[in-house]
């Protein structure tokens, strides 16, 4: 049942504020897996994620390989007691068919290319002494050296990638490797980004007194891009008619629906009215945390609903704290992990809240130090363009001293070693 506030605005859902462990908690409950699955080739699978393991559907190597240019002999289960001289029985190249060894003799090999059969160790060129047909191999030369055994590294029917892995360039060298062409991963998660607000322009558009840039859309499309995600970007202005239409025609299309600025108590404020009109409800409707009290999350159809705050960091904070963890789980996978960083700060955070700071991390030897950056306010974009990551400092009684432990979310999940 909708309910109409003290400025007759109306509103369903819940207005208490949510502690920030609470609401991470309801954001990933609300992104459910697509379970939406396409197949792509290989080489265009990067950073995807995979939708079903995969079995070696053959070893490798595919067979007994030379790991050196030299010569493949049979010498038996011991080293020859004195030096051998044996004549050169023929060459097999990189891609040659398999051949058999002449016995008691020398057959030349290059690097990967098959081990004749019959023969047990090849021996380097570099010792091997030969003149015309002849070659002379010492005595110091071993059974079974500079062979690679086949399926040595992997062997065939073996589970190699399981589930719900993100593919790396290291993924795609081995399933090339095994002869696989097309593999199946997650299909694109679809995300929606709502600007609102009258007073926004584009760059290159003139501005009026009073107008401002959209640096929140484009700054979400940057942070959230990713492989595997598709993201369109719209604006709406301030009336409730028009944002409503507009929530309804994206959330129809999307599989997260975000909302930039819009989500605070302002006579203009309306996208919390427009996203129940359009059929949606909340779960969350404020959050016990600054830069972002006014974070909202919800559901509308079956794409889940982000409103984020108007202010840049409040916004980039919010994102990373909420919305790429609710990226991961739509695509199947666990979230990133943060990171554990010392404080080479001091500040006493409020006890009733969870504050988010931009933070510089560093690491010498074994240590991760996070360094504060800027000056406070959730306006400001130069402490982020200073910082890779922000902090998680939970409401505490006393205050945080430097040396203490911090848990922090990077900018890039890669640079610090916490990607999926």
């Amino acid at each position: 049942m909708a309910k109409a506030d003290p400025k007759g605005r109306c509103f369903e859902g819940p207005r208490q504020l949510a502690s920030f462990d609470t609401a991470c908690r309801v954001a990933l409950a609300l992104a459910a897996p697509t379970g939406r699955v396409e197949t792509v080739p290989v080489a265009a699978a990067g950073g995807r994620i995979l939708a079903q393991s995969i079995q070696a559907p053959c070893s490798l190597p595919r067979f007994d390989q030379a790991a050196m240019d030299g010569y493949a002999v049979a010498l038996g289960a011991s080293a020859p007691s004195s030096p051998l001289l044996l004549p050169v029985s023929g060459l097999t190249e990189s891609g040659d068919p398999p051949t058999s060894l002449v016995p008691q003799s020398a057959h030349r090999v290059r690097t990967g290319a098959a081990l004749p059969d019959g023969a047990d160790t090849v021996v380097m060129q570099e010792q091997v002494l030969r003149r015309g047909d002849l070659v002379r191999i010492g005595g110091d030369a071993r059974p079974g050296t500079h062979i690679r055994r086949a399926g040595e590294d992997v062997r065939q029917g073996v589970e190699i990638l399981r589930a719900g892995r993100e593919l790396r360039w290291s993924d795609i060298a081995l399933l090339t490797a095994l002869g696989v062409e097309r593999v199946s991963v997650m299909a694109p998660i679809r995300i929606g980004i709502l600007a609102t607000g009258s007073e926004l322009r584009r760059p290159g558009e003139g501005l009026m007194p009073g107008a401002i840039y959209d640096s929140n859309s484009p700054m979400l499309s940057a942070l959230l891009t990713a492989p595997g995600i598709e993201i369109v970007a719209t604006r709406s202005r301030d009336d409730l008619a028009g944002l409503t239409r507009s929530i309804e025609a994206l959330a129809g299309s999307v599989d997260l629906l975000l909302t930039s600025a819009g989500m605070s108590v302002g006579e203009k404020d309306h996208v919390r009215e427009a996203l129940v009109q359009a059929g949606g409800r909340l779960e969350i409707d404020k959050v016990a945390m600054k830069p972002g009290k006014p974070l909202s999350l919800g559901q509308i159809g079956t794409a889940c609903f982000v409103g984020l705050p108007g202010n840049p960091q409040a916004a980039a904070f919010c994102a990373l704290a909420f919305v790429r963890p609710m990226m991961a789980a739509l695509q199947g996978r666990v979230p990133a992990s943060r990171l554990t960083a010392e404080a080479a700060f001091h500040c006493h955070p409020r006890s009733d809240r969870t504050e988010l700071v931009p933070v510089r991390l560093s690491i010498a030897g074994d240590r991760l130090t996070a360094r504060r950056s800027g000056r406070e306010g959730s306006h400001r974009l130069m402490p982020m363009v200073d910082s890779d990551a922000v902090a998680i400092l939970p409401g505490r009684e006393t205050p945080l001293c430097a040396g203490m432990l911090v848990e922090a979310i990077p900018f890039d999940p890669l640079r610090f070693g916490n990607g999926s």
